[in-house]
Parts: structure tokens; sequence; C-alpha cells
């Protein structure tokens, strides 16, 4: 049996962390054995996991911070439960867990999950900035470095993060659960007091400048002064009714729907007629992406991280914060006829299916803490 302890910023939803979760859904349970440590809270995925009989601890730290009393507990945590591997996610924890794993008997193996791309640095808050320097200082000293996209992988290995062995494992998605969910247009529709005739594009991300919400809001209000019958649809942390993205409302008003967080989030993405990733920056694999393309929802997307690789289609690819841009294809898509709409979004989960099934994913995370944990019984 293999001991894996995963060391993670916070539990609260999130790409990295739904991917933690969908993991701990699908692990062989026969081979490993899972523990995993939040340094924050455990916000909305911590119950969810700890509902599969994982044990869950949270230490409560604060957010961006690496205090001394957090990496004390960080080190009793793994004394305690003495992994072979450590799983750390995001570079909070990355850093934090190497500077940890010295407290567990025989060194366990540490692998390494990078999360986010870096398209340029200054984007970062400055003591982000600052774990990311060290990780890569320090890298060559870890034992695997997996990163959720091409992109990202190329962009780290070109600031210096170099380990024996660094890998790409994208995210992976259980096809038989995640589908298109009967009348959801219709059930949208009717929540949202919005007409069958119009269009809606939505976006299902937490509200945060990263995430670009307001191109996007700015594109929509665009496209309805040039006569479009359109309403955008917000769904996501700070984007629900009063949250942050209320500053957006001047911009399209009444148009505008903030629907917050809502799981499962195919029942409301089912219901759009195009999904739009907005970023700006950071995205290494966007979840939400290839989320909606399982659900048979045509996408369109800023090339950031692999969203473009995701999509495979540059038609429907923008460069980031080009409003014009996001106007056009947005356009493009509200002009095609239902069956041609239909018929994208059928090939879009086609995609997923045939590139990022879960079970493929789950078997290159497994046999990499196989082997890491072999290298590190050998060595010791």
């Amino acid at each position: 049996m293999i001991r894996i302890a995963h060391v993670i910023n916070n539990l609260q939803t999130g790409g990295a962390e739904t991917t933690l979760l969908r993991l701990m859904e699908h692990i062989d349970r026969s081979r490993f054995e899972p523990f995993v440590l939040a340094m924050i809270g455990e916000g909305t995925i911590g119950p969810r996991i700890r509902e599969l009989d994982i044990p869950v601890v949270a230490l409560g730290a604060a957010r961006r911070r690496l205090s001394v009393r957090t990496f004390l507990e960080i080190r009793r945590q793994l004394k305690e439960f003495q992994p072979d591997v450590i799983q750390s996610w995001m570079y909070h924890s990355n850093l934090a867990a190497y500077l940890s794993r010295g407290a567990v008997r025989n060194r366990p193996a540490l692998a390494w999950n990078i999360r986010h791309s870096l398209h340029d640095l200054t984007h970062e808050p400055w003591m982000t900035r600052q774990v990311i320097k060290a990780g890569a200082k320090r890298s060559i000293k870890v034992e695997a470095i997996i990163a959720n996209s091409a992109v990202s992988m190329e962009q780290h290995e070109a600031i210096g993060y170099r380990s024996s062995r660094n890998e790409v494992i994208p995210n992976g998605f259980d096809l038989e659960a995640l589908k298109p969910v009967p009348n959801a247009s219709t059930k949208l529709r009717e929540e949202l007091d919005i007409g069958e005739s119009a269009f809606i594009v939505g976006c299902a991300a937490r509200f945060h400048p990263m995430k670009d919400q307001r191109m996007l809001v700015k594109a929509t209000a665009q496209l309805v002064e040039q006569g479009r019958d359109i309403h955008c649809v917000l769904i996501g942390r700070g984007c629900e009714t009063g949250g942050e993205a209320e500053s957006l409302r001047p911009l399209l008003g009444e148009r505008l729907h903030l629907l917050g967080e809502r799981r499962p989030l195919a029942e409301t993405v089912s219901g759009l007629d195009c999904l739009a990733v907005a970023s700006a920056w950071g995205e290494g694999f966007p979840n939400v992406l290839a989320e909606a393309m399982a659900c048979e929802v045509p996408c369109v997307t800023t090339d950031v991280g692999d969203a473009a690789a995701i999509v495979a289609d540059p038609d429907r690819v923008i460069s980031p914060h080009d409003q014009e841009a996001m106007a056009t294809v947005i356009g493009n898509m509200l002009e095609l006829d239902p069956q041609t709409r239909m018929e994208l979004g059928q090939a879009g989960r086609r995609r997923i299916l045939e590139n990022y099934p879960i079970a493929k994913i789950i078997r290159h995370y497994e046999d990499l803490w196989s082997d890491l944990a072999s290298s590190r019984t050998s060595v010791s």
C-alpha cells in the first residue's frame, strides 16, 4: 500500500481542487492510501473528499502567507501520516511541502503540481512572485514536476523549473457523470425570464481580474448595441446577486444575470448557447472549457494556457483582452443555426471523450506515484 499525502493551499471550489476531488473519487484504494492536507480551509471540496472516507485536515492559515506556525503544523501532520509520496498542488503548497518533508522518516518522494501559466510574472502578487522564484531554485531537488498544460510546462522550464521528471498531465473528466442535462435551456430561460429566441452566452469562473469577465460583458454590450438579442450569464464566486460582479451591471443592465456558484455545474452550463472563457492570463488547463464541451455546449476562448488546444478550432480562439474579437466570435456563434450549433457541441464532447477521459489521467498519476514510491524504496 502506497501512502500518499496531498498538500494543497485551499479546498474552495477551483480547478486544482476539483481535479484533486476527481482523483480521490477514482484512485485505486487497494493500492493507495490517500490523505489530504489543506493549508487554509476545507471550503466546499473538503467535505466531499471526506465523504469518500479519506481523511482531510485544514490548518486555517492566512491566504498567501507561509508562516512558521503553518510549516510546523504541516511537518507534524506529515510526520504522523508518514507518506511514501507527497503530492503538492500549486506554488505555495509546493514550497511548503518541500520545506516540510524532512520531518518524515526515510524522506518521501515529492511531486509538485503546477496549475498556472506564466504569461507575465508581473501579473502575480509580489509574494507569489517570490514563491515562484524560490520554487525554480529548488526544483532540481524535487523528484517530479507535473503541469496540467504544455504551455505552462514550457513557461516554467524557461524560468528554471527542472526536476528529474517533468511531465504534462492534463485534467481528466468522467463523461459518464458529466453530460448534457435534458431541458436545461428551458429551465434556465424560465429562471431568468429570457425568451426562446434570445442567445445566452455564459462564463463560469470566480470573479477576478484574471478571468476578465469585464471584457466579456463589454463585448456582449457591444452586440446588444448592434441590435442582437443576447444575454450574459456569470456563474461563480463573487458573481452572485449583490456580489463583486454587480460592478459590471451598468455595462449591460438587465441583460446581465448573476447566478453565483452552482453545483453541479452541468445543470446550468447545459442551458447556455455558448460558453466563453475570457481569461486574460494565468490559466493552465481551464476545467470549465472541457466541462462545457462535455455538456455539448459550443465554446469560445481566449488563447491562455492550453485553451486553444482543448477547443482545437482557431476560429473560436482570440487574443486576451481583445473585446472586439470576442464580440466577433460570439456574434459568429449567434448567427449559426441551432442544428449547426448542436453539431458543434456534439463534436466538442467527442473531443473531450477521446483526449481527456478520467481513466486515462488517473492511470498517468497512479503510474507516476508508483514509480516515485518504488524509487524511494530502492534508495532507502
